[in-house]
């Protein structure tokens, strides 16, 4: 489900939360750079470790699988 961001009163943005990662090597880098794009956008102001837990919620297996 996309997210509508607006940002000092400008347009409004949509922005979707990263996919749940399922432990395929394959879509790593994909997960990263989303949920890089989503933090930097939606949670700049939190606490790193609000930012930690809320990305590894998004991790659903325990190793990256080749």
């Amino acid at each position: 489900m996309a997210t509508l961001l607006q940002q000092n009163g400008g347009a409004r943005v949509e922005m979707a939360k990263p996919p749940l990662f399922n432990g395929k090597i394959k879509e790593v880098s994909m997960f990263i750079n989303m949920a890089h794009l989503y933090l930097s956008m939606r949670m700049t102001g939190e606490p790193k470790t609000t930012r930690m837990t809320w990305m590894l919620s998004y991790i659903q297996e325990e190793v990256a699988e080749a």
